[in-house]
């Protein structure tokens, strides 16, 4: 089955009965563009001399290295249980003993259970030894050794290398060697290099272990695997040792393989990151990001995998991304700028705790703190990284007294945590174990949460349920300024058709004029079809003009006006205050000012005081705009929105305006109102940089990363909101992305790293253009280039920000001849499909719409299309 240009195989259960058929299957290119992918091959077995490897059916003898571990044991069980011959070879004699003994030596879910059953029911196939020539009797010798980083955030190649040599006296021919945990990229060619020059004919495959600490047991039957081989027996060796776990396998060359476990920890490290950072600029503006989260994640599909905040340590996250940064030469800027977040988390928490007891004139000095819970991860007994350590270090340096405590650990310097609360003034938070949640703690004791796992300010949301057995609902006079736009004529029609008298008001005349005429003025998913059924059933309530001074009138005056940012990345006020003063002469008591478009926060309070200056007794209220352009009509009427006012009648009103609408209204503060709408599109806007990050690190080493990320993200729950590269841009993410910046005086480093990354993807497939032309003696220089689609998102006519034009402008300084199309899009500069596809020799992709999938191209034309 093709999945996304990796080939998954699936019938495992032939693969057990009828080994000697095994058919490796070969990475295919996605038919969706037939692009011309350079998938590695998998080159013809050679026979070699040796022994016959065992059948599947009969189960291989597999040695372990490192199999006392965290990775190796469970794996190493779990082998051991569907049938292979299991050797754990570790170094930790303490260990060995343990696990002999039947203690299973740290938390793992069903390891002390599984541990227990191999040892009584199968012995013969689990065996615990410290001796590496045990492997020369094995077909398989997995490493569960990773490739840690040094003090210069550099991989550290000696332990990898020195399990090698180790191994060297031990090994024959016709053996896989299967590395297992993280290696540093190249790291497998290295090795088999190693074998070849050792004259060994031992094979390389790397299978990457992907699993939740803790979890391993159970995932290790559920999660799909990846697996990558040298030469074809390696590929059926890996085969072969997974088959029993009866789990999808997909197959990468080894190179790619590598790179897939980097991206996925290097990913989620980032998204972590983003979080953490949003609670920093929250913290430090007197906000609680816990509830802004909350408001945005309710009932919201898009905020899917938005994370909480917390310490995000443990051995594989930071390790993983600082590999992929020294893989890279150290440009991996968006991982460098999570790890600085990541790692001054602890310093955060400090800062909070120390601006907390500064309003009362106390510090730290002599004050007896206590630190919950000390594993790196909830739930969990693995100290390795935590930086809840870090935590204790900083408090001490501050004077502190510190109590810790840790319900999963046993250590000569940890309390109970009942003796920690009654002896503490203040408890941080070190690791949100279950057994915490329920904890009482003493009357007026502080606490300290950046995991919010402790019960916060209560948020107020009125359900659907609520608002339908709200009888006191009554219709509203509103005014929509810029209503002929892209965010107000949705919902001025919504509106209309909900009950409320709607006003248009917009200095668009040409899209007035449209929507007099029953003609919707740009692309909306059953747009027309609401404006001719309002025009024709209730005109009444739909009234358009270009007069400000018809608001007078009007109960509610919703303005779609956004705050954009200047050359230098700011926030432009001038537009919002100019909307403002247009309006002044004409508001009256007892209205309500209801800002609808991103502002910078603390912009709702600054137009209240404006008002306020000139005697007006108008309430403010923000209530941002969460809708997928385009879809404007559907997801008004089901997702949840979010309101805030400036006191009882503002709120009053918000509420009414939106409650015929049948959705949840979730309750704010202005200003938690206007920072959850940031945060929203910031998030979404790193994490769409994160994905092109490493579309740009792949492509940069002629890998796939389309296959990559298919491989990743197949049957994975972890990766199921791992993102697609592209351009990403328009009139929305980039310029919320810059007003949050602005808000932390730019110290958004995560958010600026985002844009760099994301408004270089034009200049990045230019360059693999030029690579892959100056292959064949090429450049751009009079070539023949067609852009097919130039809107900034896919099934769209809108072009603000797109950056398509970009990457036309960029082309034609090389000295290509550019054509330029798009389905949606109709200007005297674009040609037809046609057209382009006729006249070009090359083509890019400048946005995938619908329309393009089943376009056929000629078999020498070359095609580039960083969307996947």
């Amino acid at each position: 089955m093709a999945i996304g240009g990796v080939t998954a195989l699936l019938d495992l259960e032939n693969v057990q009965a009828a080994p000697a058929q095994v058919g490796v299957q070969r990475p295919v290119c996605d038919p969706s563009f037939e692009r011309q992918t350079k998938a590695a091959r998998v080159p013809e077995a050679t026979t070699l001399p040796g022994k016959r490897r065992r059948t599947t059916s009969e189960g291989l003898r597999v040695a372990i290295i490192g199999g006392a571990g965290h990775a190796g044991l469970p794996f190493s069980l779990v082998l051991a249980e569907r049938g292979h011959s299991v050797v754990v070879i570790d170094g930790d004699d303490i260990r060995i003993r343990e696990i002999q003994q039947g203690r299973f030596p740290f938390l793992e879910a069903g390891g002390p259970e599984l541990l227990a059953r191999c040892l009584a029911e199968f012995p013969k196939r689990f065996h615990v030894t410290s001796d590496h020539s045990t492997v020369r009797q094995c077909d398989a010798v997995v490493v569960a050794m990773a490739t840690p980083v040094d003090e210069h955030l550099n991989p550290q190649f000696g332990v990898i290398e020195a399990c090698i040599a180790s191994l060297r006296p031990h090994l024959r021919d016709r053996q896989t060697l299967i590395l297992r945990s993280t290696v540093f990229p190249g790291t497998s060619a290295r090795v088999l290099a190693a074998f070849r020059s050792w004259n060994l004919n031992v094979v390389v495959s790397v299978c990457p272990e992907c699993l939740a600490s803790g979890h391993a047991i159970e995932e290790l039957t559920k999660v799909p695997q990846i697996i990558s081989g040298s030469d074809i027996e390696s590929v059926q060796c890996a085969m072969a040792l997974f088959a029993p776990f009866n789990i999808d396998v997909l197959e990468l060359c080894l190179a790619e393989a590598e790179v897939a476990k980097l991206f996925l920890n290097a990913w989620r490290y980032v998204v972590l990151g983003t979080a953490n950072q949003f609670f920093q600029i929250a913290t430090s503006k007197g906000l609680n990001f816990h509830r802004i989260r909350t408001a945005i994640m309710h009932r919201y599909g898009r905020a899917a995998g938005f994370p909480s905040a917390g310490f995000t340590a443990g051995p594989h996250l930071l390790r993983d991304t600082l590999q992929l940064a020294a893989c890279c030469r150290h440009t991996f800027s968006l991982g460098h700028a999570a790890m600085l977040v990541n790692e001054t988390m602890p310093d955060c928490i400090l800062d909070e705790a120390k601006r907390d007891l500064a309003r009362n004139g106390r510090t730290l000095a002599g004050l007896k703190c206590g630190i919950l819970g000390m594993a790196f991860k909830p739930d969990s007994d693995d100290a390795r990284e935590s930086l809840a350590f870090k935590l204790r270090r900083l408090l001490l340096w501050e004077g502190a007294q510190v109590l810790c405590s840790d319900v999963h650990m046993k250590c000569e310097d940890f309390v109970d945590a009942k003796h920690l609360l009654l002896q503490s003034e203040i408890v941080f938070i070190g690791c949100p174990h279950r057994e915490y949640y329920n904890l009482e703690l003493q009357e007026g004791q502080k606490v300290f949460d950046c995991w919010g796992c402790l019960p916060g300010p209560k948020l107020s949301i009125t359900s659907v349920e609520d608002v339908k057995h709200n009888r006191e609902r009554k219709a509203l006079r509103v005014a929509v300024i810029g209503g002929a736009g892209h965010v107000g004529l949705p919902l001025s029609l919504v509106f209309a058709e909900f009950g409320h008298s709607v006003l248009i008001v917009d200095t668009a005349e040409s899209n007035l004029n449209a929507i007099r005429q029953g003609c919707f003025p740009f692309l909306e998913a059953g747009g027309t079809e609401l404006l001719q059924r309002c025009l024709a059933e209730f005109p009444e309530r739909l009234v358009l003009t270009s007069e400000y001074s018809a608001v007078r009138g009007c109960d509610v005056v919703v303005v779609t006006i956004g705050t954009p940012v200047d050359e230098h990345l700011n926030p432009n006020f001038s537009v919002i205050e100019a909307c403002v003063q247009d309006m002044l002469p004409f508001l009256t008591k007892g209205q309500t000012l209801v800002l609808r478009s991103t502002l910078f926060p603390g912009t709702s309070t600054r137009v209240l005081s404006a008002l306020q200056e000139k005697g007006l007794a108008v309430g403010v209220s923000f209530c941002p705009e969460r809708i997928a352009q385009g879809q404007a009509l559907e997801e008004l009427r089901c997702l949840p929105q979010i309101i805030s006012g400036s006191d009882t009648q503002a709120l009053s009103h918000a509420s009414a305006l939106f409650a015929p609408l049948g959705v949840d209204l979730v309750e704010l503060e202005l200003q938690e109102a206007e920072a959850a709408k940031l945060f929203l599109n910031a998030w979404r806007y790193v994490v769409f940089g994160t994905a092109n990050q490493f579309y740009h690190i792949a492509s940069s080493r002629g890998l796939d990363f389309d296959r990559i990320r298919a491989a990743i993200t197949h049957k994975n729950p972890r990766a199921a909101t791992f993102p697609r590269s592209g351009f990403t841009a328009g009139p929305c993410l980039f310029k919320d992305t810059m007003q949050l910046a602005a808000y932390c005086r730019h110290t958004f480093s995560l958010g600026h790293a985002a844009m760099l990354v994301n408004e270089t993807m034009p200049d990045c497939v230019v360059e693999q253009a030029k690579r892959e032309l100056s292959q064949v003696g090429r450049t751009l220089m009079d070539a023949r280039c067609g852009i097919l689609g130039m809107a900034f998102k896919p099934n769209n006519d809108d072009i603000r920000e797109s950056l398509a034009f970009k990457l036309r402008r960029l082309l034609s300084w090389e000295g290509a001849v550019v054509l330029c199309s798009d389905v949606y899009v109709q200007r005297d500069d674009f040609v037809s499909v046609e057209h382009l596809l006729e006249r070009s020799d090359i083509i890019f992709i400048g946005c995938p719409h619908r329309e393009y999938q089943g376009l056929a191209f000629r078999a020498e034309q070359l095609i580039f299309d960083c969307w996947g």
